[in-house]
């Protein structure tokens, strides 16, 4: 499984002893991880050629992979307002990545699924990537949930003094007084990268080194407090990885993309442990990602697994993120549940993040928001194994979308991904 890193094990210790409250009656608690980028074959599970995730695939055998689980858009802010409302962005209005200098961010009249469970007795909390709007009420404080600790939008969209890995290289924030012209226009250097604990900037600009352990203490402690006030509880954790590489330093043995993806893969086996050290089937785990691969990144890009067809090989081009080809949304999914969800099963059924919604509400005993509508449905019978039947083929028609460019390496220019 590999060497946890010292400061994990030591986490680890602690919260197990943390958690000898009883679990909260009758509604199950709820954790989403929701990878950043994160493509189909960067799961050993998915595809035999990836090492690096031994807790993934471990949670993949103590529970069920969804092999046609897509996302509902190819692209970040898109893919992340449909999971949290149920609903493709041209309902809930979101198509396009907010940036820095929006003012906007998810509509206010969207109601997300952190409300709803709030609202059903739930306390909820988004750790980690944000990016549905950083001004007013469009912060997650004011979107249902109760504590929030994370960075607004992606990890390379402003400047930090150790910035991570990237293509083209970005450089640290200026010093004060340096001139701020970036060399190329995905590396901001006006903002440099905040760190939110609520409404509260905490640390600016965010240590990248530091913040998988941030993250994993902020989820510590927020599951802790639910318990301690015997309510149930819902963690939507939106993690860094694998966007592009935060700041680590690559073992020589593994390049920097495979250490990162090893990196990812602890902070959710901890996660699991944490979850489970609570009161093991208590918790569903549902595990997935926003959508494929930034292949512009060339060797920081994750893989594709068999995703990469014919037309690619003969066209060139990129089949995955910001594109509809299949490596665009179709993307890893596990859930965990012991004693709900069967172990050892994998299942065929058509599903989306579209899907996240509308469960966990039938789960929590909850309703749905009357007078709209949801584009996803309650899958409860495929996560418990009474069915493998889930949304319906259309054939597709019309041209493909244009294929973006394959690889752009040192001084190449490619778009903002989100």
């Amino acid at each position: 499984m590999g060497t946890p890193a010292p400061w994990s094990v030591l986490l680890l210790a602690v919260l197990v002893g943390l958690c000898t409250s009883p679990v909260a009656q009758g509604k199950p608690n709820f954790i989403v991880i929701l990878a950043d980028d994160l493509g189909w074959g960067d799961l050993g599970a998915n595809w035999a050629e990836t090492k690096e995730t031994p807790h993934l695939d471990e949670l993949a055998a103590e529970g069920t992979r969804f092999v046609d689980f897509h996302s509902a858009a190819s692209t970040c802010s898109p893919s992340r307002a449909s999971l949290l409302t149920g609903r493709l962005g041209v309902r809930n209005g979101v198509t396009h990545n907010f940036a820095i200098s929006s003012v906007g961010g998810l509509p206010l009249n969207e109601t997300t699924l952190a409300e709803v469970l709030r609202a059903a007795g739930y306390s909820t909390a988004a750790i980690g990537k944000w990016h549905l709007g950083h001004h007013g009420h469009h912060h997650p404080i004011f979107r249902g949930f109760d504590y929030y600790f994370g960075i607004p939008y992606s990890h390379d969209m402003g400047c930090t003094d150790t910035p991570g890995y990237n293509v083209p290289p970005c450089p640290p924030c200026p010093q004060h007084g340096a001139a701020t012209s970036p060399t190329n226009k995905d590396c901001y250097t006006d903002v440099a990268l905040p760190l939110f604990e609520n409404l509260t900037i905490i640390q600016q600009p965010v240590d990248l080194s530091s913040l998988v352990e941030q993250y994993m203490e902020a989820a510590a402690r927020f599951i802790q407090q639910a318990r301690d006030s015997s309510r149930p509880f819902f963690l939507y954790l939106a993690l860094a990885h694998m966007h592009v590489p935060l700041q680590i330093a690559p073992p020589p043995d593994r390049g920097i993309y495979g250490a990162a993806l090893r990196e990812m893969d602890a902070l959710v086996g901890h996660v699991k442990h944490l979850a489970d050290s609570c009161g093991k089937g208590s918790t569903l785990l549902w595990f997935t990602g926003d959508n494929g691969p930034w292949m512009q990144k060339c060797e920081l890009a994750g893989r594709l697994g068999p995703l990469l067809g014919a037309w690619q090989r003969a066209q060139g081009g990129s089949p995955a993120k910001q594109t509809t080809w299949e490596g665009g949304h179709r993307v890893p999914a596990l859930a965990y549940w012991p004693g709900h969800v069967p172990a050892k099963r994998s299942s065929h059924a058509m599903l989306s993040t579209l899907d996240v919604f509308p469960t966990l509400v039938a789960l929590a005993g909850a309703t749905l928001p009357p007078n709209r509508r949801f584009d996803g449905m309650d899958v409860s019978p495929v996560l418990f194994g009474l069915s493998d039947v889930g949304h319906k083929r259309h054939s597709g028609v019309g041209p493909p979308s244009p294929a973006l460019p394959a690889c752009l390496g040192p001084g190449g220019d490619p778009p903002d991904g989100g």
